[in-house]
């Protein structure tokens, strides 16, 4: 019998099982598919910080070194927010995934691939759900719901006129993206990976599918569009991404991590590394869970750790999915006279919020009079 059941292979499922197997249990990690890494649907845009804290030689999965950013706003004007160091990488996820696996067996986990998992399956003393925004161990167990999520669509696109190969850029509009944003993703001199999402409440219906937007962006957006002239695509991908923590992720012998768990960041839909942190404290506590029978120190302890980047995150999406293009407009223009391109350059942190506004005790004291600024234009943003 096993002492720990992880469902799900991905990278949250294999560091959980990494960090558990290295405390000398026996673990055993359900994928259902016959491969690792054999149904991606992910940008594969990480940080280069957050990388590194995972604890995952992830060196071999490197596509592309990315060292900035170059945002549109509604009408095109444009902020380049670029350091002369690597920020994040572009990764091969079936690579980063299989090192990942690689690395849970070499402590001792054992992969049970092309299975997948019912609720009768699992009878250890400690249940791991890292099975996605979609979670079935969530409903087995009657986890609270998540209804706030993204529609996200995406494709390689083959022969692309990629001029800047270390930019990412990224296209704002709540009315080409609802509630979300687009994104294009250098691979190399001729190769993008472009996609988009859009903000979707999970108890209603929508006239408009994702795919209606990713054709119009792909097709018709004038940047975008010309870009990707004559070019061909493959990899198509779409996926569904959670935009809140659930309310809850341990119950009795059960924890659920990563995407399965909503440790993802609201403001651009990246998991990878809040879930694969948040996993690796669940791994590192399942002896004291096991022995005990408590799992709520999970529960304290990745909430004491992540909740508040996680939850700025949030704030700030509901903010934004609350303003008008014109609004965004007005505040992308501020933004940018006060400096912001070099604050961000300085300053700015993928993942951490917090990091970034305690590391901005140096800032210009236009970005303090842009935060006073904004609240006077928009005074109803300080409540959202």
């Amino acid at each position: 019998m096993y002492d720990v059941q992880i469902v799900g292979g991905g990278p949250a499922g294999c560091i959980a099982a990494k960090e558990a197997a290295s405390r000398n249990l026996n673990v055993a990690v359900f994928e259902e598919h016959e491969k690792i890494g054999s149904n991606l649907k992910c940008s594969g845009l990480l940080s280069k910080k957050g990388l590194d804290g995972l604890g995952v030689d992830y060196r071999k999965a490197v596509v592309n070194r990315i060292r900035g950013a170059v945002v549109y706003s509604p009408s095109l004007n444009k902020m380049r927010i670029a350091t002369h160091d690597v920020k994040a990488f572009v990764i091969d996820r079936k690579k980063f995934d299989s090192a990942c696996a690689m690395e849970a067996e070499d402590e001792g986990a054992k992969l049970i691939l092309g299975k997948r998992a019912g609720a009768s399956d699992l009878k250890s003393p400690l249940i791991l759900g890292a099975d996605g925004a979609l979670s079935q161990v969530a409903a087995w167990y009657d986890f609270p719901k998540i209804n706030e999520v993204a529609f996200c669509y995406q494709a390689d696109f083959q022969n692309a006129r990629v001029e800047e190969t270390d930019l990412v850029n990224i296209f704002l509009s709540n009315n080409l993206f609802p509630g979300f944003f687009g994104w294009l993703i250098p691979l190399n001199e001729c190769e993008a990976r472009i996609g988009l999402g859009v903000f979707r409440d999970v108890r209603k219906k929508y006239a408009v599918s994702v795919k209606h937007y990713f054709d119009n962006f792909t097709k018709r957006h004038p940047i975008v569009s010309e870009i990707v002239k004559n070019s061909k695509h493959k990899n198509t991908v779409s996926a569904v991404v959670p935009l809140s923590p659930r309310e809850r992720t341990a119950k009795e012998n059960v924890l659920l991590v990563g995407d399965a768990a909503g440790q993802v960041k609201a403001t651009t839909g990246g998991g990878i590394i809040f879930g694969g942190n948040c996993a690796k404290i669940a791994g590192n506590l399942a002896p004291h869970i096991i022995r005990s029978g408590d799992s709520s120190r999970y529960e304290l302890e990745w909430r004491k750790t992540f909740l508040k980047d996680l939850l700025l995150h949030k704030r700030a999406r509901r903010v934004y999915n609350s303003l008008s293009d014109g609004q965004v407009e007005r505040y992308f223009r501020l933004a940018k006279s006060a400096g912001i391109e070099k604050f961000l350059a300085e300053h700015g942190d993928m993942d951490s919020p917090t990091a970034m506004m305690n590391s901005a005790s140096s800032a210009p004291l236009q970005i303090l009079l842009l935060m006073k600024l904004s609240k006077v234009i928009y005074p109803e943003l300080g409540d959202a």
